[in-house]
């Protein structure tokens, strides 16, 4: 398995267009991993999770293309994870490759409706095949072979999901954000499965307490790992990796890898590639 990591700030991306707070202000300066777009991940070159409004930008920058996706996976509808418009590039006039097979496309109810009301009547040369909505703790298989668990997450927006991926091949990964500290109910379900070769964890708040729900900090962050791992939930040379960064957290990259680096837990950037 091959997860790319294609953008890692929260909602502003980071720096944030309107600030000049500190770390806005010290990540222009820095520049490097400091230069966060809007989350969205791709795992190989077939499923791809969330499609935000940097998704355009990230393919451009990274030198991907979406050329043969086959399965897109919603977390949750907020603006900075879906933009139904930007799904319009699919098809029509817009590609001159368009994919061979409609690209199944997962979510909840708030997901479809948005995609649905996008296109009306046009859904249908969409280039996209909507399922039905997904449910916390009910399985589905994607076109490529994949089973994916939906989980329950704490965050702000309804119905918002966490997702177990396992591979074709037995490789899997657990896509941990956006959320506040894992509900026991979600940790509950992974414990029953297989160990997990990947770990993705929320880090809105950066330096800040995780106090507020719907998203974590690296106090949580700590936390959640080392509840992982006492668990068995993730196996022993698992990849324990942090992102979704706002600069409201306060710390750029340097300062989170030192932060982690006791607990080996990765600090993602823009365009990291996890190989398993």
């Amino acid at each position: 398995m091959e997860l790319t990591i294609l953008g890692t700030a929260a909602a502003e991306a980071w720096p944030a267009p309107f600030c000049l707070c500190a770390p806005c202000q010290e990540a222009r300066k820095r520049g490097g991993p400091n230069i966060r777009f809007r989350s969205g991940a791709l795992i190989d070159d077939d499923l791809k999770i969330d499609f935000g409004p940097d998704t355009v930008a990230q393919m451009l920058k990274t030198g991907r293309h979406l050329a043969h996706l086959r399965t897109l996976l919603f977390t949750h509808q907020h603006s900075d994870h879906l933009v139904p418009t930007e799904l319009t590039w699919a098809s029509g006039v817009y590609t001159n490759t368009p994919p061979p097979q409609p690209i199944v496309v997962f979510g909840n109810e708030a997901v479809l409706g948005a995609i649905r009301e996008r296109f009306g009547e046009e859904l249908s040369e969409s280039n996209l095949d909507l399922r039905e909505p997904l449910r916390p703790f009910v399985p589905i298989r994607t076109p490529t072979g994949d089973t994916v668990l939906p989980l329950p997450a704490d965050h702000g927006a309804p119905g918002s999901l966490l997702f177990r991926i396992t591979r074709a091949d037995g490789t899997s990964l657990f896509f941990g954000h956006d959320s506040g500290l894992f509900p026991d109910e979600t940790l509950d379900a992974l414990e029953k499965e297989p160990p997990l070769d990947i770990v993705v964890f929320d880090c809105t708040y950066g330096g800040r307490p995780s106090s507020n729900r719907g998203h974590m900090g690296v106090d949580g962050v700590i936390r959640m790992a080392d509840e992982v791992r006492r668990r068995g939930i993730a196996n022993a040379n698992a990849r324990l990796v942090a992102t979704h960064f706002s600069h409201n957290g306060g710390l750029l990259h340097e300062e989170l890898v030192t932060a982690f680096l006791p607990h080996r837990i990765e600090v993602a950037f823009d365009g990291i590639v996890i190989r398993v």
